[in-house]
């Protein structure tokens, strides 16, 4: 493949500098979008509040200690299905330590958490360059780094601070990995202890880190040209460096288990390898063709038609990767197929949890290369008169998704984080209205089903960091997307049944409790003041439930709580022999 002049546009180093320009344009406005979802927990933590989770210990939000797990569950905010034995421990002390240093220079100021965030970005698309423009030095290269720079499934590591683990962990084992290739590729021994370094800084930050240990594999495998003795020993290093960190890993008892949205490749290996044949698929549309993953949540009906878009943009890019194969010098396909194979290795560890956006940095590596390389290609081929019609159409589809929809995304997942935080503050603002505050360290708060499951899980968070009293207890009776009916059964009992489909089986349901510990017709869960009983199951999941409580339902310990004109508002449960649809 040609190399454009040095005053092209596609051309080194002023790609480096465009991208870093558009990546900045981009992520700016992220910096006005204020604290969500996960950093009201952190910030809790931070400033002392009780939890699992310690300030030098951020991403423990479930032990698998049934003593620290039940009285969460008791005065909530983890919902009465939750696992007593949940574990959900990710060992990040990297990120953790950095979100200290965010609170004590900028306390609540989450302009200032933001800009750090965005330093972060800005340092992954700079050092990327750096790779590409040592080794692929192009209009290849060039091309992959501003579609890396401006592509908007990057946007929650971006712009969602708790978010930001995933390039903690990816910056520093980048560097990791370019200096893997600096001793292999110009032979300079001084490269191998910087590389180490890179990789062990990066697993400080997060498990995103392992995704360049997959491409460290896939350059010994197919990138290097020395013989299988010297590869082996060229990857034993790092090798030993990544077994030794999941040992550790396993035996500080980090991981996940019982949740039906986390899983533990280590621990769960079969149960993960099943749920990764239909994940995988799914990150793959995102990656490939900006379909994003994070529809997944919608629930089942969504999901196979997900797999097969990303089958089938598997498909399409396989063969227009084939169609421009020959066009490549020999080096430059040396490095594509690393970076290709680095690309599938790196989506393996991310499928431990559902498919989402914010889990395609690190495959976008390989990514963008692959997609860049399809439309420099084509591009080349329309200047010269030849136009294969196979490769135009699939270049246009490329170029339509990945140069005008992917800078899209940006705006428009900011104006929904934004959407989604203003609800967030408006429920708690009624709630401050509605609710008294001298009365509210004695009552029990009972929620009824909301529209966006976060508000239901984040709202007692948001409210404790405007100073809201800690009511005695946030109960949400259920977080399913369906329709729901409430019946009055008792001075002191109520039923819950759903119009369609079942409880405990939408995505956010299954964070606290997984199908492989199912609540049949029959059981029950016990708290301090209240009783759930499985009335009915239809074998896949409750269909309906019945709550028995401590006291008559008109006690004043009790506020029900349901969703009404946006907001979540108080009400009185209906006469016994009467129901209500929520």
């Amino acid at each position: 493949m040609d190399t454009p002049s040095r005053g092209g546009w596609l051309a080194f180093p002023r790609i480096v500098w465009l991208s870093l320009l558009a990546a900045l344009v981009l992520t700016l406005p992220t910096v006005w979008l204020g604290f969500f979802s996960d950093d009201f927990v952190h910030l809790l933590i931070l400033e002392g509040f009780p939890a699992p989770g310690t300030p030098w210990d951020l991403f423990r939000f479930a032990g698998g200690d049934p003593a620290i797990t039940t009285p969460l569950m008791d005065a909530g905010p983890y919902p009465w299905w939750t696992l007593p034995e949940l574990r959900l421990n990710f060992w990040r002390p990297l990120s953790s330590a950095l979100a200290v240093m965010d609170h004590r220079l900028f306390g609540r100021n989450a302009v200032g958490w933001h800009l750090h965030s965005l330093a972060w970005y800005l340092g992954m698309v700079a050092l990327f360059g750096a790779l590409l423009r040592r080794f692929l030095p192009g209009a290849l290269g060039a091309l992959a780094l501003f579609l890396f720079a401006i592509d908007g499934a990057h946007f929650m590591v971006a712009g969602w601070i708790a978010n930001r683990n995933a390039l903690v962990a990816a910056v520093p084992a980048l560097f990791g990995l370019w200096m893997h290739l600096e001793w292999r590729e110009s032979h300079r021994p001084w490269a191998l202890p910087l590389s180490l370094a890179g990789l062990a800084v990066g697993l400080t930050g997060g498990e995103s880190a392992l995704g360049l240990f997959a491409y460290v594999l896939a350059y010994e495998l197919l990138g290097d040209r020395g013989g299988v003795k010297e590869r082996l020993r060229a990857i034993a290093p790092a090798a030993l460096l990544g077994l030794v960190y999941l040992g550790v890993y396993k035996l500080r008892g980090y991981g996940a288990y019982g949740s039906g949205s986390y899983m533990d490749p280590v621990g769960e290996p079969g149960r993960f390898l099943l749920g990764a044949l239909a994940r995988i698929p799914v990150l793959l549309g995102g990656l490939l063709l900006e379909v994003p993953a994070d529809i997944w949540v919608a629930g089942e009906q969504v999901r196979a038609p997900l797999v097969a878009v990303g089958l089938l943009g598997l498909g399409m890019m396989g063969l227009l990767v084939r169609a421009a194969w020959p066009s490549l010098s020999e080096d430059e396909r040396r490095h594509c197929r690393w970076l290709f194979l680095g690309a599938a290795l790196s989506l393996v560890p991310v499928a431990a949890t559902f498919p989402s956006n914010r889990l395609l940095l690190v495959p976008g590596l390989g990514g963008s290369v692959a997609v860049a390389l399809v439309l420099v290609y084509a591009w080349r081929s329309r200047a010269r008169g030849w136009r294969p019609r196979g490769v135009a159409a699939g270049a246009a589809v490329l170029a339509l998704m990945h140069l005008v929809l992917a800078p899209l995304l940006w705006p428009l997942m900011t104006l929904a984080f934004r959407q989604g935080s203003d609800q967030t503050e408006s429920t708690v603002l009624t709630l401050e209205r509605e609710l008294d505050y001298q009365r509210l360290p004695h009552q029990r708060l009972v929620v009824f089903p909301i529209p966006v499951p976060t508000v239901a899980m984040y709202i007692p968070m948001a409210m404790a960091t405007r100073g809201m009293p800690k009511p005695l207890a946030w109960w949400p009776m259920s977080l399913s997307p369906e329709p729901h009916v409430l019946t009055r059964t008792g001075p002191d009992s109520l039923e819950l049944t759903l119009t369609r489909n079942q409880f405990l089986t939408s995505e956010f349901e299954t964070v606290f409790r997984g199908p492989r510990h199912p609540l049949r017709k029959g059981a029950q869960v016990k708290l301090q003041g209240m009783t759930v009983t499985v009335l009915e199951d239809n074998g896949k999941g409750p269909t309906r439930l019945g709550f028995t409580f401590d006291r008559p339902l008109e006690d004043p310990s009790f506020v029900f709580l349901r969703w009404k004109d946006d907001a979540l508002r108080p009400f009185t449960p209906p006469p016994v022999g009467e129901r209500v649809a929520l």
